[in-house]
């Protein structure tokens, strides 16, 4: 039977429009590693947007450590490497963060290079009210860097490269023109037909962009080209970006643009149900704004993905694959079984215009490192590596033939609430499908050519009647118009089913309604949860066979996508898998507890078939977009009938959920004037005609009402520009005969019928019906203030067809009870009977703010659906509903009223049930429809159904603002249905003289059912005289404990297990101490105990192999901050141990003697969770105490008054807070007897005051404890801060700005301020952390609020913690006023508890006798105390019943820190505590001194020894001989400035150097945290020294000295001196591995020497090896026993005997000829001084010869 009526009731009118959301974007960079290059200078640059910033720069290493943020310094430099991530990535992650990550450097230009280093960074990503919880920074020299890579959980940590390929084959159907100057300016040149649009197509993605070529004066273009884009895969960001553009001789304009979600077209799972991102080939629709074509069009954001499109801007016809790259590890050979190989022709890069789009970078590197985050945003201006723009053939051409025409249906029956501005002109409605239905575009449509390959190209334009004069007929006729517009939009049978599945979940109800059985104890339950999983396992049998046996010959074919396959495969694989968890729950044996897990194991399955149905139909429902593939639907239609699957749309998102859903929407424009005015988008789906009624769209056939609204911006109050009540209809043209098939029964068509051919041009209907509409307006709550002050004056207008009424108005007030109806008469109905009465019209109500100079504004709206009373039935009063009103995305309360729609007899409306009318022509509800009323007593004041209980007068609020009056009562006449109770106003007004009175706030609370009185249970009976049963008890066994919460109040009285087995006897509890602890009545006990607890210490830690932070150094002093850190490694060791975080409450802690007895089991694990040292430790809490504990109202209730006009916009709530107001209420109905009794009450007999304190102002002392921040918000412009405290209660101020911390964002404060107060008066601390500027006023950067009086009158006792442990002195000395035993004493007697009872070994409360050890032995004397047991019982105070509760223990808070100008926005965290003491106790004694350590003064001693195998960079030009001047730097990271060098060993010829050099190296240091403190000036500006806090690294690097160059780099290593490997005893035994070898590591804050031999590496091989000494001394040590540096004095070192050939040639050139030349050649400078001696001889000879013969001769 096939339902007739309308489309399911919608309250919200209008969506809310996604506005833009604010983000705070916070990266820590803690350190770098494994970085290529040699002695390089890193730092990191982050590039987010259009925003960069940079680190400073780490001089001469791989392995920086920053642990800072960014500031904008830039440095010229060469990138190293870089990593992309998109912000959306980080803000999906639990916590919106990731913590202590390392981020995978690559470089994109090369992918065979590998992995260029790694960045250690915290990225956190946080929204308004998202708090981020602070994060340990710590630096692992052993951490394991490819198990915390910085990728999602579930990624692989080796990620290939991937192409990603975006293949564009053509466009059809694009705007002929756009709404640029020169479009317009060249249209009114060139004739209209001509198309004036350049389009190309922009893919960006991770900011990388590539563009097609631009074709040109086209509206079809075709392009087959592929973008080509080289990514790691699976890739750090989801979306891809396509938009079109049109090329501009001025700028370019935006067509349109469509996103593509990765994971929606891709299944990470492993084996053959995965598969990588595919698409297509398929068409993807745009949308954007209208088609107008004027200059004025202020909806151009909308072409650009910005915004709900609101017209049709044409498609595009795409393809997207993914190719996994060789090359890759890991995961490339599952990951490339699955991928299809791309096979594309090659071409040119560029587009045939030779415009190629540089890509934009997503994170570009600087100087090393570089992280970056970000998707593609919309300006992609970067420097990243361009996409690749290669042809691509076009995909083969399908069948024409395979088509087949659809035809959209509508029928116009109401047209209501046109606004008058548009009315005035004559309007139209315009019904358009893709380009079809457009009048405005006439020349839009597809073009005949470029067939393509699955739809083909033949368009008939059916001949439509004149559409102006069908839609211009008068709304209120009585025969609405018919409109039949012919359509075939998208040609072919793939729609010719749709896909909607039922709006019914029968499978999630049937699980429902099997928990609602189980709740009620009910055995049908599981019965019935067994019978719906064996009918989930037929109806998904059945689909399987079915999809088998229907999908055999199509999955063969190529029809189908790539896209469609896989998941039709995963859809039947996981069905199966879903089949096999329902049998195995089915055979599932019945014990306790079963059912419940049943039902949990369930619900999962449902959820999982819901997503499964989404999944597939996001992906497959229509989406054999352009190939025929019917039978593909049909099986997918069978899914949903036989499961009965669920399936949800959320409005406004239709373009995104489905990637390859081709069908246009529709569109439905108001035109006045042909222009275009407001429109409704409707998802062409939900319209789809299927002869299967549970696969039909769920707006098929059925009357709408769409309320149309303006295209663009949302404008202020109700954007409603028409209501219109609308009959659609679309599908196959073959399928025309049933569209009429649902028309209401009544109307006929008057010309035509259900055929194409001739459509009927109108509806006639001859049976109408005269009725009457009662609109019961009760009352309103919870409305939105639009008033200044805070309130409203309301009234609401009713819309019924085309008739309104409005009811008074009520002044000041966000609770109006009207008492009104509205009759509406006359009204004239068409239709039959019983359609009305089962789909009577809409009703539609505004609530406004009457404002007397202006217009009323608007303050939310709902629509209603009347009760029909046909004169045929008995009539019977409707009853008060309440509906929501919303104001665009803010609730705008709730409107109690009731409607009826009566028929109106023959004989008149006298024979109607009577109204009262009252003065004025007003009629009230009727008595039989009001509630019924009962007398109620609300005590304290309050306004409340119209009755109001005045509180007394605050004489003077500046010094008492409590009330004189305590408690104060009225009676009520309320409704006895809680459901329908009117709300409780509370307001705060000013009186002034003569009578004048302000208001200065309220506060309305909705819900009264918080305030009825429920009796409080019985206390426990008094002690008895019998002895008790003596059942003993351990604090971990048979007793519960208190169970862990996280969140939430403590357990609730009365729980316990001993509690319910034994109800009026006493519990014996035996409660064990620790090492018995010297009695507390001495005075030398303190001092005994500590040294008994420091020599328990060290005794233990000797057998450790591992020794405490304590034990480290000799002179650590045990002070608060070594119970800190020893709370800190205590929560370590419990969040990875033991999933209970408060194990150690509840573990007995027993002596040594006897931990050796224990039997293993369960004592053995309790062993091992207890801490390795005996200090005392508190808890640290990530949180606030409120979120812990909840709010402390258990004594009062705690609102917040508000002033103003209230609006959506950030930070309007806090402008319109004016204070709180604290009060308590009691709620209770009254019997008769106590109605009589009213008068004579006694007013000290109010059921509300139990536990309220006295109202009279109290005196306390406040100590404030601020430990340190974190991660504060950058003031500076360096991106630090300079934060300082200032506290702040009442008009108490402390400013702390001389102690500021300078260039700080995670200060250790360590401060302690104290001040007396007055409570109430004083009591909101304020803790607020400043930014100090020595010139102009100070930023704020965060503060915290804390109300000390809830806190302080709590029953939980949050005004000083209870430690763990009793002591009197030292670092744990007891600070409350009371002792344990005397607190114990006043918890029992404000309670009412009897006791305790004090006896040897015993104490004795609520019926309960806990024992333990009470006298102990001081001085060989026997001495009692109670106050460690009573501190015992005071931990375990949930266990007493009835007033039971967690006290707070000893703790520190984690504060979130806000700032007003960015509301909601983590500012930052502060670490801190609160003690609170009365006054009228005895003092507390001094503040705990939370000081911060003072780091301790070392000295390093560092020997060089010699070195030997360094590698030889020289060659002798002479000789040849390869040789190295060597010589070693030394410094400490972060000590730069005091790096120290050796001498020069020269012209080592076999890689051995010899120097009996010291370095000397002083420096801070802190033991507990491991880690060296700097503390120097940035820069000769800089006022302050900048306190830096580094890992104790030592960096050692062996150089060749060069003199007329620079020096070359041989090698380095870096020594942890926490943990760096024992040298090797032998310069042969030292290899390259020892520093990556799992050996043995030595810490030389422990060992205080070592000596050996280490390698020095240069890209990870070795360059030579170092002997060396270490030698750590104290300051004290280093001032006793001092040594020079160098060689020399004192204890100066010998001269190394180094070799002969070690000199310098430049300055012993004599030497260095004798040595280099002379020794090598000797022999040939010896011969060839004796050839140039002989030579010159001869040649004297020769030349004195002829002149001694001629001499000779003439001589004679």
């Amino acid at each position: 039977m096939e339902t007739k009526g309308r489309s399911k009731l919608k309250t919200r009118i209008q969506e809310s429009e996604g506005k833009p959301q604010s983000f705070q974007i916070a990266i820590n960079i803690t350190e770098a590693r494994q970085l290529v290059g040699e002695n390089i200078d890193p730092s990191v640059v982050i590039e987010i947007g259009d925003e960069k910033k940079q680190t400073s720069v780490k001089e001469g290493t791989n392995a920086p450590f920053y642990n800072e943020v960014m500031h904008s310094k830039r440095l010229r430099s060469f990138c190293i490497g870089s990593f992309k991530l998109d912000v959306w990535t980080v803000h999906k992650q639990p916590g919106h963060r990731f913590i202590n990550k390392w981020a995978m450097l690559t470089n994109p230009g090369d992918i065979s290079t590998g992995v260029k280093g790694y960045v250690k960074c915290d990225i956190s990503v946080s929204a308004k009210g998202e708090v981020m919880e602070p994060g340990l920074k710590a630096s692992d020299a052993e951490e394991q860097i490819e198990k915390n890579l910085l990728i999602p959980e579930g990624f692989p940590s080796e990620r290939p490269w991937a192409r990603f390929c975006v293949k564009v084959y053509r466009a059809e159907s694009l705007p002929r023109n756009t709404s640029s100057i020169m479009a317009n300016v060249t249209k009114a040149f060139i004739r209209d037909n001509t198309a004036l649009v350049d389009p190309y197509v922009v893919v960006s993605f991770f900011k990388q962009v590539g563009r097609t070529s631009t074709q040109k004066s086209t509206a079809d273009p075709e392009w087959n080209e592929q973008i080509v884009f080289t990514e790691m895969f699976p890739p750090l960001c989801q979306r891809l970006k396509i938009q079109v553009w049109d090329e501009g001789s001025m700028s370019d304009v935006a067509i349109g643009t469509h996103y593509f979600d990765l994971r929606r077209i891709s299944n990470e799972q492993d084996g053959d149900r995965g598969f990588l991102p595919t698409f297509g080939p398929a068409w993807i629709n745009l949308y954007g704004s209208a088609r107008n074509y004027s200059l004025g069009d202020d909806t151009g954001e909308l072409n650009e993905g910005i915004g709900e499109g609101v017209s049709y801007r044409g498609r595009l016809f795409m393809e997207l694959a993914v190719e996994i790259l060789s090359g890759g590890a890991g995961s490339e050979s599952k990951l490339s079984r699955m991928v299809k190989s791309v096979k594309d022709k090659g071409g040119k890069a560029g587009g045939k215009d030779g415009k190629t789009a540089g890509g934009a970078g997503g994170a570009a590197g600087a100087a090393g490192a570089a992280a970056g985050g970000g998707g593609a945003p919309d300006d992609d201006k970067g420097k990243a590596v361009a996409a690749e723009v290669l042809p691509v053939e076009s995909p083969p051409v399908m069948n024409a033939d395979n088509k087949e025409s659809f035809l959209l249906f509508g029928a116009l029956f109401e047209a209501t609430m046109i606004d008058r501005k548009i009315g005035d002109k004559p309007i139209s409605f315009e019904f358009s499908l893709g380009n079809y239905g457009n009048f405005l575009d006439p020349a839009g449509q597809p073009s005949l050519s470029c067939p393509s390959p699955a739809v083909s190209r033949r368009r008939k334009v059916l001949d439509v009647p004149d559409i102006s004069d069908v839609f211009s007929t008068s709304p209120l006729s009585s025969s609405p118009s018919s409109p039949l517009l012919p359509r075939e939009p998208e040609d072919t049978t793939w729609i010719s089913k749709s896909t909607t599945p039922p709006e019914k979940p029968l499978i999630e109800e049937g699980i429902a309604s099997a928990a609602e059985l189980h709740k009620k104890s009910d055995p049908v339950a599981e019965h019935m949860l067994k019978t719906i999983l064996k009918e989930f396992c037929m109806d998904a049998r059945s689909f399987i066979a079915a999809a088998e046996a229907k999908l055999k010959a199509e999955l063969k074919s190529t029809d189908l996508t790539q896209l469609d396959k896989k998941r039709l495969t995963m859809c039947k694989q996981e069905l199966e898998s879903m089949i096999g968890e329902a049998q195995s729950l089915m055979e599932r044996k019945r014990n306790t507890g079963a059912m419940k897990e049943m039902l949990q194991d369930a619900t999962k399955l449902a959820h999982k078939i819901r997503f499964l149905v989404v999944e597939v139909l996001n992906s497959v429902s229509m989406c054999v977009s352009i190939f025929v593939c019917d039978t593909f639907l049909c099986v997918i239609c069978h899914m949903i009938c036989f499961l009965h699957l669920p399936f949800f749309y959320t409005h406004g998102r239709l373009h995104t959920l489905q990637p390859q859903h081709t069908v246009p929407d529709m569109f439905v424009w108001l035109l006045s004037n042909n222009k275009r005015v407001a429109y409704a988008r409707i998802r062409a789906r939900d319209l789809l005609f299927s002869s299967n009624l549970e696969a039909r769209g769920i707006h098929c056939g059925k009357i709408m009402t769409l309320f149309m609204k303006p295209p663009g911006k949302r404008v202020v109050g109700l954007s409603v520009q028409a209501k219109v009540d609308v009959y659609l209809w679309f599908g196959a043209c073959s399928e025309s005969t049933h569209m009429l098939d649902n028309l209401p029964t009544g109307f006929t068509p008057a010309t035509g019928g259900a055929d194409t051919s001739c459509p009927p041009s109108h509806l006639i209907c001859a049976e109408q019906h005269q009725f009457q509409l009662r609109c019961h307006m009760y009352q309103a709550r919870g409305l939105i203030a639009a008033d200044n002050t805070g309130l409203s004056d309301p009234f609401a207008r009713v819309t019924f067809l085309s008739h309104s009424q409005t009811t008074n108005v009520i002044s000041q007030t966000l609770s109006p009870t009207w008492n009104q109806c509205l009759p509406m008469k006359g009204l004239l109905l068409s239709g039959d009977l019983e359609h009305i009465q089962q789909e009577p019209p809409r009703i539609l109500i505004e609530v406004y703010d009457d404002d007397a100079l202006g217009k009323a504004e608007y303050l939310g709206t709902t629509v209603v659906v009347p009760e029909v009373r046909l004169t045929s039935d008995t009539y019977t009063p409707p009853t008060l509903q309440y509906s929501p009103l919303h104001c665009g995305s803010q609730s705008g309360g709730e409107l109690l009223a009731a409607f009826e729609l009566v028929q109106i007899p023959e004989s008149g409306e006298q024979t109607l049930p009577p109204l009262w009318e009252q003065e004025g022509a007003i009629y009230t509800v009727p008595a039989n429809i009001r509630p019924v009323l009962s007398t109620y007593r609300l005590e304290v004041f309050i306004e409340c159904a119209g009755k109001t209980l005045r509180s007394s007068v605050i004489q003077k609020y500046n010094s008492n603002p409590n009330f004189t009056t305590l408690v104060d009562a009225i009676e009520l006449e309320l409704p006895e249905n809680d459901h329908l109770h009117p709300p409780l106003s509370i307001t705060v007004v000013d009186w002034r003289a003569f009578g004048r009175s302000t208001l200065v706030g309220n506060y309305v609370i909705n819900n009264l059912k918080a305030f009825k009185y429920t009796p409080p249970p019985a206390l426990p009976a008094p002690i008895q005289k019998h002895t008790p049963p003596k059942v003993a008890y351990s604090l971990g066994s048979a007793l519960t404990p208190e169970p862990q919460r996280t969140e939430g109040l403590s357990q609730p009285a009365g729980e316990s297990s001993s509690t319910v087995a034994v109800a009026n006897q006493d519990i014996l509890i035996t409660v064990e101490e620790d090492t018995p602890p010297a009695p507390p009545t001495q005075e030398d006990e303190p001092a005994k105990k500590k040294d008994g607890r420091l020599k328990s210490t060290h005794s233990r830690s000797t057998k450790r192999r591992k020794r405490t932070i304590a034990d480290e150094s000799a002179e650590s002093v045990i002070d608060w901050w070594s119970k800190y850190y020893a709370s800190v490694e205590k929560q370590d060791k419990q969040s990875d141990v033991s999933p209970f975080p408060d194990v150690f409450e509840r573990v007995t802690s027993q002596s040594d003697g006897e931990k050796k007895k224990k039997p293993k089991g369960k004592g053995t694990l309790e062993q091992n969770l207890t801490v390795p040292t005996k200090l005392a430790t508190l808890k640290l809490y990530n949180k606030e105490l409120e979120a812990e504990f909840g709010p402390f109202d258990d004594w009062v209730n705690t609102y917040e008054l508000f002033r103003g006009k209230a609006n959506e916009e950030e930070g309007a709530s806090e402008e319109r807070f004016v204070g709180k107001f604290k009060g308590r209420f009691c709620l209770y109905k009254l019997t008769e007897d106590e109605e009589e009794d009213w008068e004579d009450a006694d007013t000290g007999h109010y059921r509300v005051n139990r536990g309220i304190p006295s109202n009279g102002p109290v005196q306390v002392l406040v100590r404030v404890y601020i430990v340190s921040a974190s991660n504060l918000h950058p003031a500076d412009q360096d991106g630090k801060a300079d934060p300082y405290v200032v506290v702040r209660l009442g008009k108490n101020e402390i400013k702390d700005r001389d102690n500021y911390i300078p260039k700080q964002l995670n200060p250790v404060f360590g401060r302690s301020f104290e001040m007396q107060v007055t409570f109430p008066k004083e009591s909101l601390l304020s803790v607020i952390i400043y930014d100090y500027d020595m010139v102009g006023g100070d930023d704020l950067i965060g503060e915290t609020c804390i109300d000390l009086e809830n806190r302080f009158y709590s029953r939980y006792r949050a005004t000083c913690g209870l430690p763990s442990e009793y002591s009197l002195d030292g670092y744990n000395a007891w600070r409350d006023c009371l002792k344990p035993s005397e607190l114990l004493s006043k918890m029992c007697r404000e309670n009412g508890l009897d006791g305790p009872h004090f006896r040897p070994g015993h104490i004795t409360l609520a019926g309960k006798t806990f024992s333990g050890k009470t006298v102990f032995m001081h001085e060989d004397q026997p001495v009692e105390s109670y106050e460690h047991l009573s501190l015992k019982i005071l931990h375990r105070w949930a266990e007493i019943p009835v007033v039971g509760c967690k006290l707070v223990p000893e703790h520190i808070e984690t504060r979130t820190l806000f700032n007003k100008a960015r509301p909601g926005m983590d500012q930052g965290q502060v670490q801190m505590w609160v003690d609170i003491f009365p006054m009228d106790l005895p003092h507390p004694g001094p503040a705990v001194d939370i000081s911060p350590r003072v780091p301790k003064g070392y000295e390093l001693r560092i020997i060089i020894w010699n070195t030997e195998d360094v590698i030889l960079e020289d060659s002798n030009f002479l000789t040849g001989q390869q040789s190295s001047d060597i010589y070693i730097k030394g410094w400490l990271k972060g000590f730069e400035d005091d790096r120290q060098e050796t001498d020069v060993h020269y012209n080592s010829l076999t890689g051995e150097g010899n120097f009996n050099w010291r370095f000397v190296f002083p420096f801070s240091y802190l033991p507990a945290e491991k880690v060296v403190v700097v503390k120097k000036r940035e820069s000769i500006f800089s006022l302050d020294k900048t306190e830096q806090k580094l890992p104790a690294i030592l960096i050692l690097q062996v150089w060749d000295f060069e003199t007329l160059s620079s020096d070359d780099f041989l090698g380095t290593v870096e020594l942890d001196l926490h943990g760096f490997p024992r040298g090797a005893k032998t310069a042969k035994s030292c290899k390259v591995d020892l520093l990556t070898m799992r050996t043995e590591r030595i810490s030389i804050f422990q060992q205080k020497r070592a000596r050996g031999w280490w390698p020095f590496c240069k890209s990870g091989e070795l360059t030579g090896k170092v002997e060396a000494e270490f030698h750590l001394v104290t300051a004290e040590e280093a001032e006793k026993n001092p040594v020079g540096r160098a060689r020399k004095e004192p204890e100066p070192l010998p001269k190394p005997n180094r070799p002969d050939t070690s000199f310098s040639w430049f300055v012993n050139p004599f030497k260095c000829f004798f040595h280099l030349v002379w020794r090598t050649y000797k022999k040939y400078i010896i011969i060839a001084l004796v050839l140039l001696i002989t030579v010159l001889f001869l040649a004297l000879l020769f030349y004195t010869l002829p002149g001694a013969i001629s001499q000779k001769i003439i001589n004679g």
